[in-house]
C-alpha cells in the first residue's frame, strides 16, 4: 500500500492557499496538465525524477516549460517539491487536491460503468437520479465494460449500485444456490 501522507500534507497546505486566494479550479486544472504530461510523456517523466539531473536544470526547464501557463501558486509547488526531492509525488499530490476539493463542496466522485457508450441524456438522468438519492452533487467518471452485457453499475466510496446484466444473473446464480442448499440442509 502507497504512502500518502507526504502528498496529502503537500495538498492540504495547497488546497488551503488555493481556497484563501479563490484558485482552487485554476490549481487543479494546473495539477491536472501536469499530471497529464508527466503520464504521457516518458522523457519529460525521466528527466524530471531521474535523481542523476541536477536541481538547478530541472527548475530552469521547469520554469521555461511552466512559469506562463500554470498559476504562480502551483509554480511555487513545484519550486519547492524540486527543491525538497518530492517530484515523483506530484500525480498523487494531483489526487490529494481533487479529494480534499470534492470534500470541501460535498461533492461525492462516482464511476458509471455501462456495457456500452451511454447516450447524455440518459447519463443526465442517470446522475441526477443517483444525486437524488445520495442526497450529494455527484461528479461522474463514465466506463465502457462489455462484459456488463447491459445496464449500468454505479460506484462511490465503499458502495456499488448494480443495476447491470451480468449482477443480477450473479445475484440469480447466488439465489439458486442458497435455495438449493437450503433444501439438501
Amino acid at each position: 500500500m502507497q504512502d500518502n501522507r507526504v502528498a496529502r500534507r503537500y495538498a492540504q497546505a495547497l488546497f488551503g492557499t488555493a481556497l484563501k486566494y479563490d484558485v482552487v479550479s485554476s490549481v487543479e486544472s494546473d495539477l491536472l496538465a501536469i499530471d497529464n504530461l508527466l503520464y504521457n510523456d516518458p522523457e519529460f517523466r525521466e528527466f524530471v525524477t531521474a535523481p542523476y539531473t541536477s536541481r538547478d536544470e530541472k527548475m530552469a526547464i521547469i520554469d521555461r516549460v511552466f512559469s506562463d501557463r500554470i498559476t504562480a501558486l502551483t509554480m511555487q509547488l513545484l519550486r519547492v517539491m524540486l527543491e525538497k526531492r518530492r517530484e515523483a509525488e506530484i500525480p498523487q499530490v494531483r489526487r490529494e487536491f481533487v479529494t480534499l476539493r470534492r470534500e470541501h463542496e460535498g461533492v461525492i466522485h462516482v464511476t458509471v460503468t455501462s456495457a456500452e457508450v451511454m447516450p447524455d441524456d440518459q447519463r443526465v438522468a442517470l446522475v441526477a437520479r443517483v444525486s437524488e438519492l445520495l442526497g450529494k452533487k455527484l461528479e461522474p467518471d463514465y466506463v465502457v465494460d462489455p462484459s456488463l452485457i447491459g445496464g449500468v453499475r454505479v460506484a462511490y466510496e465503499n458502495y456499488v449500485l448494480d443495476g447491470s446484466a451480468r449482477g443480477a444473473l450473479s445475484k440469480l446464480r447466488e439465489r439458486l444456490k442458497y435455495d438449493l442448499l437450503k433444501r439438501l440442509g
